[in-house]
């Protein structure tokens, strides 16, 4: 049996191991093919990258040329430069077919995201650990803080900005298709033609605002049976769905979302549910979507939280949501605890960092807020001006739409009413008014014909 100390020397060796070669074989392989097919990605992580980081000859050698080709032009090669390169160089000594193999080979758009996000934890690791260097703490004991400043600067800098431009002249005959523009549905066909001029689409946030009990929640779970029934004027049918909740439990969410999906009071489930069985095997048979509801307790939830639920559905169960549903904005606080000392900076902060989530996770999320107490009385239309701590929440939101019910409303025959107000719309006009029904017995909102 080993001793330890033949373990820790063991596990001390690994351990350089993995530090001079970091990727596996498969990896590697992968970096290659990303570098020649994704360049403006690669070229923010490639100054940390050495040859013999690599295990294999071949990946040795393809990626030395790279390098080679980079530092001496500044830029990341083709793939048949790149091939005409190596061939004029490799002899029949060499491993000739497994290096010109290797440069043919694209890359597996399964592989993109994971090898993307391997590479930027591992460059971001590497540039901050730069930080323990002799250099660093040299600087620290000089006091030369703008030398750490600008480590810490460089390490910020180490992001995917390869997608993120979109070149005007190259482009223009992209701005004439007509399906150019993704648009989803929010389920109620009026306010579509409104929002965006057909529907929101991915990278947007939609937000409702209004009074407590006005029906925010119960809106919210109609979003999310029309985002999984695609009821949208073009683009794919049905979206796969994410419901967060802070406020009920995921059971009473669901059965409000069961109310929504099916028509029938919840106080009714049990002696129907042959039918509801049958409604929503029919829904999961038609549209081939997935819908998930997650519960966490209020004031402890950020979209840091929910960046790493994302990163868990796609590691265990192979899933991305398209569409992300928060109930609500006012219940999540901000990633950075700094922010969350007074409501007004929290919810300011979590309303950017809820648009940055539908940015960088590519989804449309439909979120809610409270109005302030002017805002729930009377029959005023409740606008920008009657958001509930903070007025600066609403900048970053793409859509507000406020939920207004006057004692008439309430009282209406043979249904209570709302009205949707179009508060804020960044791509389309506001103050337009729809009146709804809705029921709250099924928790069903539609807008009247």
């Amino acid at each position: 049996m080993p001793t330890a100390d033949t373990l820790d020397k063991l596990e001390e060796a690994d351990e350089q191991e993995d530090v001079r070669h970091p990727f596996g074989p498969y990896e590697e392989e992968a970096i290659i093919s990303l570098s020649l097919d994704h360049p403006q990605f690669f070229s923010a992580v490639c100054t940390f990258m050495k040859p013999e980081m690599f295990r294999r000859i071949e990946a040795q050698w393809v990626m030395a040329e790279i390098l080679n080709l980079f530092e001496e032009f500044n830029t990341i090669p083709t793939r048949e430069i790149l091939y005409d390169r190596i061939s004029t160089k490799i002899t029949e000594d060499d491993p000739f077919e497994e290096v010109l193999g290797l440069v043919r080979r694209k890359s597996n758009p399964r592989e993109i995201p994971m090898v993307k996000d391997t590479l930027l934890k591992w460059a971001r690791d590497r540039q901050y650990g730069l930080l323990y260097s002799d250099e660093a703490i040299e600087a620290y004991r000089t006091g030369d803080y703008a030398f750490l400043e600008e480590l810490v600067s460089q390490a910020n800098r180490i992001a995917d900005v390869s997608e993120s431009g979109f070149w005007f002249f190259e482009n223009l005959e992209l701005l004439f298709q007509e399906d150019i523009i993704d648009h989803r549905t929010t389920g109620f066909p009026k306010l579509d033609k409104f929002l965006n001029n057909g529907g929101p689409s991915k990278k947007e946030v939609v937000c409702w605002m209004a009074g407590t009990n006005v029906g925010k929640s119960i809106v919210l779970c109609n979003n999310a049976i029309s985002s999984l029934r695609g009821e949208n004027t073009g683009g794919e049918i049905g979206q796969d769905v994410l419901l967060i909740t802070f406020e009920l439990d995921s059971i009473k969410t669901a059965m409000r979302c069961l109310g929504a999906a099916t028509g029938v009071p919840l106080n009714h489930v049990v002696e129907k549910q042959d039918y509801i069985r049958r409604t929503v095997r029919q829904m999961e048979r038609t549209y081939k979507k997935r819908f998930a509801i997650y519960e966490w307790a209020p004031d402890e939830c950020s979209v840091s939280h929910i960046y790493a639920l994302l990163d868990n559905l796609k590691r265990t169960k192979g899933w991305k949501p398209d569409v992300i549903i928060l109930d609500y904005l006012d219940l999540m606080v901000s990633r950075v605890a700094d922010y969350n000392k007074n409501d007004y900076d929290r919810q300011k902060h979590v309303a950017n960092e809820i648009r940055g989530l539908a940015k960088n996770e590519n989804v449309l999320i439909f979120t809610a807020t409270q109005t302030n107490r002017s805002g729930a009385m009377g029959d005023e239309l409740a606008d920008l001006n009657k958001a509930a701590e903070s007025f600066a929440k609403q900048f970053s939101l793409d859509y507000i739409v406020s939920l207004n019910q006057s004692d008439s409303d309430r009282k209406a025959t043979p249904h209570p009413r709302i009205r949707f107000f179009i508060a804020k719309n960044r791509n389309g006009p506001k103050h337009e008014q729809i009146e709804c029904e809705i029921e709250y017995d099924k928790m069903q909102v539609r807008e009247v014909i």
